[in-house]
């Protein structure tokens, strides 16, 4: 569970930690692999969320699964770019959190994912959290948490189910 203030202090932020639907790239489930190939260069992305017409999360598209789109006989057919459509090369796995879901959710999913999709109930794409936001307000909470919140070492008596940690040491070490 994540502690209460730690929470608070994670969600506050200049800048919303969802980037809206309208401002990220996403294609269409009948877009050709060209059109995604094109997308990704420019935006310089491996990955985008892949969209149906009713604006609901298909997939994702990856530039792997585009190059591996155009295996033919053991050989690359460069001219499927222009036929072969994203739906038919996505992803079905996509990792993704609803408007509603807990933050711990969030966190979760992003652990393995450079970013997530926030959808509706009905699976509407409403836009994305990157691992990158997630980890500026990380940092932020890193350098600046103290300043705002008093913190104080329990003692090891009232510590309730607390991982094995040795409370002489003054020190954190990081071992990488």
């Amino acid at each position: 569970m994540i502690g209460r203030n730690i929470g608070r202090f994670l969600l506050q932020g200049e800048d919303s930690l969802m980037i809206d639907a309208a401002q990220c790239a996403t294609v269409r489930t009948e877009n050709t692999l060209l059109h995604a190939l094109l997308l990704l260069s420019s935006v310089g992305f491996t990955s985008v969320p892949v969209l149906d017409e009713s604006s609901r999360v298909a997939g994702i598209i990856t530039m792997p699964a585009i190059i591996n789109g155009l295996l033919d006989n053991e050989d690359y057919n460069w001219d499927l770019l222009p036929v072969r459509k994203v739906k038919e090369v996505m992803t079905n796995n996509v990792p993704r959190v609803f408007r509603d879901s807990p933050f711990e959710d969030v966190l979760h999913v992003l652990v393995n994912s450079n970013y997530l999709c926030v959808t509706e109930r009905d699976n509407t794409f409403l836009g994305i959290i990157a691992r990158k936001q997630l980890l500026k307000r990380v940092n932020r909470l890193a350098h600046e948490f103290e300043l705002f919140y008093e913190v104080k070492e329990r003692t090891k008596d009232k510590v309730k189910e607390a991982p094995s940690h040795d409370f002489a040491e003054d020190d954190i070490q990081f071992k990488l």
